[in-house]
């Protein structure tokens, strides 16, 4: 057990967020946390960690426990370049590895009794250099960089010149080279593109200790964990299994206390008319009896209904239909300064399709977007849109929202279309889960994913027929992200949007567009058919290069014969080559592990005049062993040129 966590409350002021909260957390366990936003999620991240203190109850730590945290915010010092903030993490092997060196450099200069010293301290530095992995933080921080999706160029970036999402990217990499036995991480996946998503999917599975990760990506979830935690009011409740199973069993439990909730109301129902009969007949006994049953009956402990928030079905028809042809984008450019994003930017989008755009972070699709709505001018190139198209935009960012900081929901609605009456918008606001005194929240209080929910409300009432949406599904949680889908699965307009959302991708495109620098890449269906086309294609090109290999017509082969054959015969010296070098270092390599085996018995140092021979001999051979590898690598580009 690495933490439990015994009756635990917790508020913020007034607001109460765990009561009587019990929880533990083994070793080797996946978790998923999931819940609404503001039921304190992020909250207990900062409970385990110590950032927080409870109100009362116990969080108990296994001694030593240490503890890994990503969070929203950052503490990393500004001038810090990105390798270097990797590299921190491995100070103590930096430090042991220099210490190796200056020890083995000793030893040559040393006699006697100084020189068994340091031999002995050489022996033992080296055994637990390896056995810490010492030989491989290089390799790791290189994998790190790489699968997040770093550029060779940013590796020497200061960490004040990295943008949010680099930050982020920067600090959760760290996290992953310490290696702590309880890896806590809040939103991870906001600011990776799919490439960086499937690298940490691949990460995770393979991580030796115990995480717990707050995300609303689902695909993610249901890639990585095995066991859910879902954070209610006040309280939290643990599933076993992926997130797709927690949602059939969430939904098969909603059910069962669905139907215990309108059993029971019936039985509330039926115990008042016995008691209002009771109290119609006026007398002593039957008032007792009345007032005994009013007792009992007050006792119950009511169960709550939780059908209606999991039932907001509703149209989502724009007002005026568009023409056939919806926009066509041809030629467009775009750079800033000397730094091109995109060109050759050709492509057409109908009525009713609905077409999903992926590529990587950084690479101009939120500027595409931009230019789509005449908030920025292409360098080069026409965009036209079609007849009757209204165009609508969902800011991930909630910009549109700013104006209203200090009205309600209900005015927020009124802005859009001042027709409508106040039980029309209820209704409406209703189907987006704000309901009763909700719709009077002002709008500077609503948390992230409540804003996305009165953004997609407005643009349900508006005159928008085509819907620009950049990474709609980021910063909001689950019920909304369903209310969402549920949404524009049904929409009758047309939709261009930017996700990241593997799961959206798959459930809401029936196009998807690989967005480059030189233009779109159109692939009919949703995400996975995407992926099918993609590993498709990869194949026709392999066999593609294959055949134009071996075709060779035979005016080529009369009239390159004797340039060919001089080319064989090089290939064939270096292939020689290339095989007696791998032939010694096999040699070598053997005889460097014969030599580690016998490093490694307890009685090595037993004879320091014959270790420290050993010694010397294994530097030889790996000094040796490392020139024969550079020979090889260039041997192999040699015949790679060829």
């Amino acid at each position: 057990m690495l933490i439990n966590i015994e009756n635990m409350h917790f508020s913020y002021g007034i607001h109460e967020i765990f009561n009587e909260l019990n929880i533990s957390i083994n070793e080797r366990k996946q978790i998923g946390l999931v819940g609404r936003n503001g039921t304190g999620k992020s909250t207990l991240l900062k409970l385990i960690t110590g950032e927080l203190i409870p109100d009362t109850g116990r969080i108990n730590k296994k001694n030593g426990l240490t503890i890994g945290y990503l969070s929203q915010e950052s503490n990393i010092s500004e001038n810090t370049t990105l390798v270097e903030m990797l590299t921190d993490v491995f100070t103590p092997l930096i430090e042991m590895e220099k210490r190796i060196k200056q020890i083995g450099d000793a030893i040559a200069l040393s006699s006697g009794e100084a020189q068994d010293k340091l031999m002995h301290e050489f022996g033992e530095l080296q055994e637990a250099f390896a056995a810490q992995n010492g030989y491989e933080y290089p390799s790791r921080i290189r994998g790190v960089i790489n699968g997040l999706g770093f550029k060779p160029e940013d590796q020497d970036k200061a960490f004040s010149l990295l943008s949010g999402g680099e930050k982020t990217r920067a600090t959760l990499g760290q996290i992953l080279l310490q290696e702590p036995e309880l890896l806590l991480l809040d939103e991870p996946t906001n600011y990776l593109d799919i490439d960086a998503l499937q690298w940490l999917e691949q990460y995770l599975k393979n991580y030796p200790g115990t995480f717990m990760i707050v995300s609303h990506d689902r695909y993610f979830i249901d890639k990585v964990c095995t066991t859910i935690i879902e954070v209610t009011q006040k309280n939290i409740k643990e599933y076993a299994g992926n997130y797709t199973q927690h949602a059939i069993k969430k939904r098969q439990d909603m059910l069962e206390q669905n139907h215990q909730f309108q059993q029971q109301a019936k039985e509330i129902k039926h115990q008042q008319e016995v008691i209002d009969r009771f109290r119609a007949y006026n007398s002593i006994k039957s008032s007792k009896r009345a007032s005994s049953r009013e007792k009992a009956l007050s006792k119950i402990e009511l169960i709550d209904n939780v059908e209606t928030a999991h039932n907001s079905h509703f149209s989502f028809i724009p007002r005026v239909k568009s023409g056939n042809d919806v926009l066509t984008v041809t030629d467009i450019k775009k750079s800033f300064g000397n730094r091109l994003l995109f060109q050759n930017m050709n492509f057409e989008i109908h009525r009713g399709d609905k077409i999903g755009i992926i590529g990587p972070n950084g690479a101009g699709k939120t500027t595409l977007f931009r230019i789509l709505q005449g908030k920025l001018a292409a360098d080069a190139g026409e965009i036209r849109l079609g007849q009757k198209v209204h165009l609508g935009y969902f800011d991930q960012e909630h910009q549109d929202l700013k104006k209203f900081y200090n009205e309600n929901l209900l005015e927020a609605l009124w802005d859009v279309d001042s027709k409508l009456s106040e039980g029309e918008l209820r209704n409406i606001l209703a189907a987006f889960l704000f309901v009763g005194d909700e719709v009077f929240k002002p709008i500077d209080t609503l948390s992230g994913g409540e804003k996305a929910r009165l953004l997609l409300a407005r643009l349900m009432i508006s005159q928008s027929n085509f819907l620009l949406m950049d990474e709609p599904t980021n910063h909001i949680d689950m019920d909304t992200k369903e209310i969402l889908e549920n949404a524009l699965s049904q929409y009758e307009g047309t939709l261009l949007f930017i996700s990241h959302d593997r799961y959206f991708l798959n459930r809401i495109a029936n196009k998807i567009y690989q967005f480059s620098t030189d233009g779109m890449e159109i692939h009919l269906g949703n995400y996975d058919d995407y992926l099918k086309h993609k590993a498709e294609a990869s194949e026709r090109e392999a066999v593609l290069a294959e055949e134009s290999k071996i075709i060779v017509t035979k005016t080529q082969q009369k009239t390159d014969r004797k340039k060919l054959k001089e080319e064989e015969a090089r290939i064939r010296l270096l292939k020689k080559k290339v095989k007696e070098i791998e032939e010694a270092i096999l040699n070598l390599e053997q005889k460097i592990e014969v030599i580690e085996e016998t490093m490694c018995a307890p009685d090595f140092y037993d004879n320091l005049s014959l270790a420290a021979e050993i010694n010397l001999s294994y530097e030889d051979h790996k000094q040796k062993l490392s020139e024969l590898t550079d020979e090889w690598e260039e041997a192999l580009m040699t015949l790679e040129t060829l």
